[in-house]
């Protein structure tokens, strides 16, 4: 979308805002974001298309707490009123992810205006409200590090951590519990000062090889880190984010990270760690 279009598009949204007691009295609702059934489309709810059906059109307008604006569709199938066209842009561009809890505000014909609450807080994310970066504050940008691993490329003659070995096997119990393969790495020097690995047997066995061309996410307690991957014919290292990451779980040598695939396609980690 142009510039100005969309400077068009955020003025008329603005234009579009009511009065504070107006904007109570305001058709809205609430969804929590689900990977099983949000990545490509988000259904209304029935509830809010049988009371307002008759006031919604095909096309809308997303518009986020800063004023940026998505086209998106509505279709109408058996299952219910979908937003479709339009919504993973939408989703991927605001790094919307698993747990997410939105509220939708019908201000005007074909225009919801959209918030965004930490599952983990209550609160709106402060990446939403403040800054320029789509992807969120510094910590979470995938703008370059300073001092970073960009150009850091990793020797196949290092050693590496025995999860990166063809033998690589999921932890024990993580995949038959809830079906998400995950993997574990126990952080040295090298990890902290320089970039992490991720087994390449892992991604060969559980994701596409060509989602090694996106970046994927990083998600601790309702926090989310936009990184970067690169890799050779025999590794995977993060490029880009692992400094932010690393400084901002205040990661140490010896502290254990568990990576939980729990998105495939849009390629997301659920991250937790056992500190020594």
């Amino acid at each position: 979308m142009a510039a100005s279009d969309n400077a068009k598009h955020s003025q008329i949204a603005t234009d579009s805002i009511p009065s504070a007691m107006d904007y109570l009295r305001l058709p809205s609702f609430m969804k929590k974001i689900s990977i099983e059934h949000c990545l490509n489309e988000l259904r209304i709810p029935p509830e809010f298309v049988a009371l307002h059906g008759a006031h919604l059109p095909f096309d809308y307008r997303l518009v986020t707490p800063r004023g940026r604006s998505w086209p998106v569709r509505v279709l109408n199938i058996a299952s219910g009123c979908h937003f479709h066209t339009g919504w993973a842009d939408f989703r991927l561009t605001n790094n919307i992810i698993h747990d997410d809890v939105l509220t939708f505000t019908m201000v005007d014909a074909g225009i919801f205006h959209v918030k965004r609450y930490n599952p983990r807080t209550g609160c709106p994310r402060v990446s939403d409200l403040q800054g320029d970066d789509v992807y969120g504050d510094a910590d979470h940008s995938d703008a370059p590090d300073i001092e970073t691993s960009d150009d850091y490329v990793p020797s196949d003659t290092e050693v590496v951590d025995s999860s990166d070995e063809d033998e690589y096997a999921p932890d024990q119990g993580v995949l038959a519990d809830d079906g998400c393969p995950t993997f574990s790495v126990t952080l040295d020097s090298s990890n902290i000062s320089r970039t992490l690995e991720i087994p390449m047997a892992f991604w060969r066995r559980h994701i596409r090889m060509i989602s090694l061309q996106d970046p994927v996410y990083f998600n601790v307690n309702g926090d989310s880190w936009f990184i970067v991957l690169d890799h050779s014919d025999t590794k995977i290292w993060v490029k880009r984010g692992w400094r932010r990451f690393n400084a901002a779980n205040h990661l140490v040598v010896g502290v254990r990270c568990h990576f939980k695939l729990i998105d495939r396609n849009d390629v997301q980690f659920y991250v937790w760690f056992d500190r020594p």
